[in-house]
């Protein structure tokens, strides 16, 4: 008998209060590691988070020790969008067809990602079979790469994160077996592409460096280069994973070219292939046939999914409140401010809105405004733990403007707040991070414990550049340089914000020559709030590819065009007409 795809998992649904016709398109879903929200369907978002869980569990395997996972963990907040330009529409997108993005700052993280095309369910005969779906490969490619950001501590070198998310991205699930190391579509199609001698932008040294300036040699420009990158990216680490001696020798790798080793060199001297054979090694293990393999582990875990629709003014106000937690520039954090005022005049009564313009008024207009919004929501729900973070941040604000009676009162209410916030939320990030700002403002000598709170929450949320930065100022003020030299190490060498990357090099720096606690508490005290964020893209590789074969034909084409001009022009000049009859 032919085996039949697993059944779809059981959900557990809960319907809002009130009449059908004032339900938003958009719904919640909640697993074991995430929250999504969706207009898409709820069967595509059940399969979505089966996946997403299963990808978890495998890559916890694959990159994280054994004592990994002991302090608290927030569950992670993906938008899984039905309209791919919405990507690209609600976020300030540096690149060319984003379908995905995760962004991280004092807010929090969150993700976004494009539904393209339905995910399909999987037989294990299909596993290694079936065309990747891409959905699933964007959905995969971004989860991996924040994963490496949100739990460990490897920035550097880029083509291994690259390349790290690539290879997660066409790994496949069925409930009992998975397949891992496929070519992933587009980057099969491009290393393809260079096959039949068409010109490349990038050594292997290059990609080992991260020198992405191939731009006016490459087919497709900026985006060519970004594929080829990442299409090389990923034939390195699958070259690298590939073997059990060259998977102990690349952590090895990572290790020395985290402490600011030489790329290259190392390279060569773990791995025996000097700079100038790199490229013809990994031509040749590309052309003689990358190998899937094929595991059935013991214990995949199977999503359990709980559905909750949305009211209509919840769902209005979502999206808006997911762009003001990706701590957007001032313009458009201006703007919403705008927008939250006018969604709260539509919907007045609603919990998200207040929350939504509350956070709007903290951030971009008038903290005190926001204090009778959020009393109204306490009022309502007292265990409502959003609220109560972002009433300990309005008092934050308004103490840092404050001075005197003033400043202490406003100080005495954000810590409050703040400690019930993580009472019923430990593992919120936003919360720890605005809990040791209040402690280092309202002190000299802050307790122990407002540090500990922020080092337990860094533990699971290790890609919030603003948490790393304050907690490692506030370690270096108790006293531990070494561990927070360490940890502003690891900012230094982060990609996603250059600038947050060029401040912790200035306080390595002053660390290493002798900096007062003064100083350092006076750093603190400035720690602009809500600050920029961390963002990491994902591109649509099919749009990069046929920019790609379309440059190739159109230089094809006017090579072809330019060489007939030439023969053209060779040619003998033709013979006059004979004359004419009877002359």
């Amino acid at each position: 008998m032919a085996q039949q795809p697993p059944a779809p998992n059981s959900l557990q649904r809960v319907e809002v209060s009130g009449r059908k016709a004032a339900v938003s398109p958009w719904f919640r879903a909640e697993s074991q590691h995430l929250v999504v929200y969706s207009d898409t369907s709820e069967d595509e978002v059940a399969q979505l988070l089966d996946q997403l869980e299963k990808l978890d569990h495998l890559l916890r395997i694959y990159a994280l020790p054994l004592d990994a996972g002991t302090g608290p963990e927030a569950k992670l907040t993906l938008y899984f969008h039905s309209q791919p330009a919405d990507v690209r529409r609600l976020h300030e997108a540096p690149v060319e067809e984003p379908i995905g993005l995760y962004a991280s700052c004092s807010a929090g993280a969150q993700g976004f990602v494009a539904h393209l095309d339905r995910i399909p369910p999987l037989t294990d005969a299909q596993l290694d079979k079936a065309a990747l779906d891409p959905t699933l490969s964007a959905a995969f490619e971004a989860y991996a790469r924040h994963f490496l950001y949100r739990h460990t501590d490897i920035r550097t070198p880029a083509w291994f994160i690259e390349g790290f998310a690539q290879y997660f991205s066409s790994v496949r699930f069925t409930g009992q077996q998975m397949v891992v190391g496929r070519t992933p579509t587009q980057v099969g199609r491009y290393l393809h592409f260079l096959e039949q001698g068409r010109r490349y932008s990038l050594s292997y040294e290059d990609v080992l460096k991260g020198r992405l300036d191939g731009n006016s040699r490459n087919y497709g420009g900026e985006a060519g280069v970004r594929l080829e990158f990442e299409a090389k990216s990923w034939l390195l680490t699958h070259y690298l994973l590939a073997d059990a001696d060259r998977r102990k020798r690349l952590s090895q790798y990572l290790g020395l070219v985290g402490r600011g080793l030489s790329e290259t060199a190392v390279f060569t001297r773990l791995f025996g292939v000097a700079a100038k054979d790199i490229d013809n090694l990994l031509w040749r293990y590309g052309i003689k046939g990358v190998q899937a393999m094929r595991v059935a582990p013991d214990g995949l875990p199977k999503a359990q999914v709980r559905l909750r629709t949305l009211s209509e003014a919840t769902g209005a106000a979502l999206l808006m409140s997911a762009r003001l937690k990706t701590c957007p520039s001032r313009p458009r954090g201006e703007a919403l401010l705008q927008q939250a005022s006018a969604l709260a005049a539509q919907y007045p009564a609603d919990e998200l809105v207040r929350l939504t313009l509350s956070r709007a008024q903290i951030d971009w207009g008038e903290p005190q405004q926001a204090l009778p919004l959020l009393g109204k929501v306490l009022a309502a729900d007292d265990t409502q733990a959003e609220a109560h973070h972002l009433l300990g941040l309005a008092h934050l604000r308004l103490a840092q403007a404050s001075s005197g009676d003033a400043k202490r009162a406003h100080l005495q209410d954000a810590q409050a707040a703040l400690r019930r916030a993580l009472s019923l939320n430990p593992a919120a990030p936003e919360a720890a991070l605005a809990a040791l700002l209040a402690a280092m403002t309202a002190s000299d000598d802050p307790s122990a414990p407002a540090l500990d709170t922020a080092l337990a929450a860094w533990r699971g949320a290790r890609d919030i550049g603003a948490l790393a930065g304050a907690t490692a100022q506030a370690q270096a003020h108790a006293g531990q340089g070494d561990d927070a030299h360490r940890m502003l190490g690891v900012l230094a060498q982060d990609l996603r914000a250059p600038d947050l990357a060029t401040w912790a090099r200035q306080w390595q720096a002053k660390l290493e020559a002798g900096v007062s606690r003064a100083a350092l508490l006076a750093e603190l005290r400035r720690t602009p709030l809500p600050g920029a964020a961390q963002r990491e893209w994902t591109v649509d590789k099919a749009s990069a590819m046929q920019a790609v074969e379309r440059g190739f034909g159109l230089e094809a084409a006017d090579s072809f065009i330019k060489q007939q001009a030439q023969q053209q022009d060779a040619l003998p000049p033709a013979p006059p007409p004979p004359p004419a009859p009877g002359r």
